[in-house]
């Protein structure tokens, strides 16, 4: 175990390039709260400037920065314990690329050092937990930690709906860390054999569009005789008219009720209830990255001539 101490933002970002983080683990296992895939961290990882994984930052992640402080000044006065930012970077290199930044340490517990990690839910996702646990990325994260550290045990301090917080203190356990650090170990062989992992077309979309954003000038391909690529291009024009008809019915549905409430900044209608404030608009500058032009077109037949 190597502690690192981070330089600044930029330090950070080199460091995390270089291993696959505590936030990252669980994208191996199929669980990141963020829908980051095995696919989309492999080329993250081996490009890491053009394949920097797509986090849109929601408002809920926003805030959670904001409040991480007061919810770990929360966790002190709740428990006790002496509580201290961490800014150091843990890495397990040279045996394994496997690393991370802490939120918060513990530390003069009787129980020895500790890790503090700090998120904030909404009572709704919450409520889904099953057997009132946090869900598994988190936990993947907290056991990372505690592999990089060597620390023996930590805590999930999860601030739910802003008024509830939740600790979950977990031990150091040493099947699931060794879990861990066989998928990152088998990760970062498949990047040195050049063996991507086989993509989902579904939450990888947005990866594969920036995998093959760029084209061969005047190269044609004749794919008449897959029939697979027939069924797709079927697949996607049928889903691109149903979606076409849900947006024109959303349109529509939105607009008549904007004609019922008005100028009415909030309405209740029996369970359901509408949020409709003004939003400023703004004056946006940005860069459009490459992106594929993509449509299709299909010949019609005699019979079909107009």
């Amino acid at each position: 175990m190597t502690a690192i101490l981070i330089a600044d933002a930029e330090h950070w970002h080199v460091l995390r390039a270089q291993h696959v983080g505590g936030s990252e683990v669980a994208a191996l296992f199929g669980e990141h709260e963020h829908g980051l895939t095995k696919f989309g961290l492999w080329h993250a990882k081996k490009a890491p400037g053009p394949f920097a994984p797509i986090t849109r930052q929601t408002e809920r992640m926003a805030w959670g920065n904001i409040l991480e402080p007061a919810i770990a000044k929360g966790v002190a006065e709740q428990t006790g314990w002496t509580i201290r930012k961490v800014r150091t970077y843990y890495s397990m290199l040279p045996d394994l690329a496997l690393g991370g930044s802490l939120d918060y340490e513990i530390v003069a517990h009787e129980r020895g050092p500790g890790v503090l990690e700090i998120k904030t839910a909404d009572w709704l996702v919450a409520k889904g937990w099953q057997d009132a646990e946090p869900p598994l990325s988190y936990q993947l994260q907290i056991q990372t930690y505690l592999a990089c550290t060597g620390r023996k045990w930590g805590c999930i301090a999860v601030l739910v709906g802003g008024n509830d917080l939740r600790l979950f203190e977990f031990e150091r356990r040493l099947q699931t860390v060794d879990l861990i650090k066989n998928a990152v170990a088998e990760f970062w062989q498949s990047i040195a054999d050049n063996k991507p992992p086989p993509p989902d077309f579904a939450r990888d979309s947005a990866t594969l569009a920036r995998l093959y954003a760029t084209v061969e000038p005047g190269k044609v391909v004749d794919m008449t005789d897959s029939n697979h690529l027939h069924e797709l291009i079927w697949a996607y024009q049928q889903n691109a008219a149903y979606a076409k008809t849900a947006e024109t019915a959303k349109r529509a549905a939105k607009a008549e009720i904007l004609t019922l409430i008005g100028d009415a900044e909030k309405v209740i209608c029996g369970p359901a209830t509408i949020s409709a404030k003004t939003v400023a608009g703004v004056d946006i500058a940005y860069h459009r990255a490459d992106y594929r032009d993509f449509r299709v077109h299909e010949k019609k037949g005699k019979a079909d001539a107009t």
